[in-house]
């Protein structure tokens, strides 16, 4: 499966996406942001082996669902690397681009970020796997709130 039938898959909100390596089930987090700019929710994504293999790399997609116009922002970051994606259209079934961050086992910090005033509603999907660039199979993924604004 490419990356771009992934999007689509999560975009559309599947829950559960069949992989030549097997079943694997969607992990979503559904968060609101606060009505100001400066507004900031963080998490802690903890990838691990399950059995599957060691983690290769973190996967992370966002989609701004409104109300609120503006965009919506995920940004991973683990050691000395960060990346983003912006869904740039409020309200809209689409996700942002899907991204990466490439690591090992262990703690990913994400933050959602808006760039106007306003409350916005939104869905992260993440997803660890074990090869590099979202690539290999689903390996242990778990998510912890760390701060709601």
């Amino acid at each position: 499966m490419n990356f771009a039938t992934l999007r689509s898959l999560l975009g559309a909100g599947v829950m559960v996406v069949a992989m030549s390596a097997g079943t694997v089930l969607a992990h979503t987090q559904d968060g609101s942001l606060g009505a100001g700019s400066t507004a900031t929710d963080f998490y802690q994504v903890t990838c691990s082996d399950d059995g599957s293999g060691p983690t290769g790399s973190l996967i992370l997609q966002v989609q701004n669902r409104g109300p609120s116009a503006g965009t919506v922002t995920v940004v991973g970051q683990r050691g000395n690397v960060a990346i983003s994606s912006t869904d740039t259209i409020s309200g809209d079934a689409e996700m942002g681009p899907l991204t990466w961050i490439n690591g090992t086992d262990g703690v990913y910090n994400v933050f959602i970020i808006h760039a106007a005033d306003g409350g916005n509603n939104y869905t992260l999907n993440y997803h660890c796997y074990t090869g590099p660039n979202g690539g290999g199979i689903h390996t242990g993924t778990t998510i912890v709130t760390k701060q709601s604004q």
